[in-house]
């Protein structure tokens, strides 16, 4: 049972028992405790900022301990944006590299991984919601278990005994959205770059470069239905871990893909999502991609992948638009679809 707390009248707190179900976890239950507050200006407007905390045991066997947050201080001067994981005897499968790796080659990799990823940014400009920063990066890949003979194991991949990336870099942020959870109009585009080296305590030198575009179009406002899209880039240099290489599919990106079932040094996705208000709390969703990973030498059109599907939104907080997404999405030819059940909008 859900519980809600508003002692403050602007601190809104949730505790939900939850369940979750992806390609990568298949079922997680546990629990999740969301707050969301405004830091009131006496002048400026400030949007509503989020921290939720995710813990999840998996029928797979693995634990997962994802902290998220995104705040706006007082009048929006300064925006903290990051996100930590923690996977516990993680199981997941290594497809090889390239745009046109097959899946007759998956092999099951199982790790432990700690990490964070935090931005901390500044308004720039008193008229305009732009932030320039700096970002941190730090993931510590470690007691790989690989399939004997593997690809991973026969080829030396950079990453698979382990590996320790710490990454700093600059950031910029324009961030127009009336809400972040769930936004029905403006604009979101993050750009930053990390250098991950040696020098700054891992084991690995490359660098990562994030270029994610986003838009929201209120179509027919009376009705609340709303249009979005996004155009996502992953950009890997130098020596780079396999999994820190740009990943297409996951439950954000490309649904109806497993997360990494294609892997190279760049990716890029396009998707729209079209949603719908149907009744009070509940909702529908309906969405579609293109996209590909592919070599810095060979940027092209071809060999472009697809997905498609679409979901149900259950309206767990009102006054935030924070929803329980679950959605159904095809596109691997060799499944028949993956289910995906968590909270928030995929984008």
């Amino acid at each position: 049972m859900r519980h809600e707390q508003d002692t403050t009248g602007n601190l809104k707190k949730l505790l939900l028992p939850i369940f979750a179900f992806t390609p990568e976890t298949h079922l997680g239950m546990g629990g999740l405790g969301v707050a969301l507050w405004k830091n009131k200006h006496p002048t400026i407007t400030t949007r509503t900022s989020n921290a939720e905390l995710a813990m999840l045991y998996t029928t797979r066997g693995q634990t997962i301990i994802v902290p998220r947050y995104f705040i706006f201080t007082k009048g929006e001067h300064y925006l903290i944006d990051g996100y930590g994981q923690g996977l516990f005897e993680y199981h997941d499968y290594y497809f090889g590299r390239g745009n046109e790796s097959s899946s007759h080659n998956r092999e099951l990799v199982t790790y432990n991984l700690v990490g964070l990823e935090n931005k901390i940014q500044r308004r720039a400009f008193a008229h305009e919601k732009i932030f320039v920063g700096i970002e941190f990066r730090y993931l510590h890949y470690y007691q790989l278990e690989l399939t004997d003979g593997g690809l991973l194991q026969t080829g030396k991949v950079t990453g698979y005994q382990g590996a320790t990336a710490v990454g700093l870099g600059p950031t910029v942020t324009w961030d127009t959205r009336d809400n972040v959870v769930n936004p029905s109009k403006g604009f979101y585009i993050d750009l930053r770059t990390t250098v991950h080296s040696v020098g700054l305590g891992g084991n690995v030198n490359y660098h990562r470069m994030i270029a994610d575009f986003r838009k929201y179009f209120d179509v027919v406002p009376s009705l609340r239905h709303v249009l979005a899209f996004q155009l996502n880039g992953n950009f890997v240099r130098g020596d780079a871990p396999f999994k820190e290489l740009a990943e297409l599919g996951g439950f954000r990106t490309m649904r109806g893909y497993y997360r990494g079932r294609f892997r190279d040094n760049y990716m890029t996705a396009f998707q729209a999502e079209y949603r719908v208000p149907v009744y009070r709390w509940f909702g529908v969703v309906a969405f579609a991609g293109l996209g590909k990973v592919y070599d810095p030498n060979s940027v092209n059109f071809d060999g472009l992948h697809y997905s498609y599907g679409g979901g149900i939104r259950v309206q767990v907080s009102k006054r935030d638009k924070l929803n329980l997404r679950l959605d159904y999405g095809r596109g691997d030819p060799h499944y028949l679809g993956y289910f995906y059940v968590g909270f928030a909008e995929a984008f």
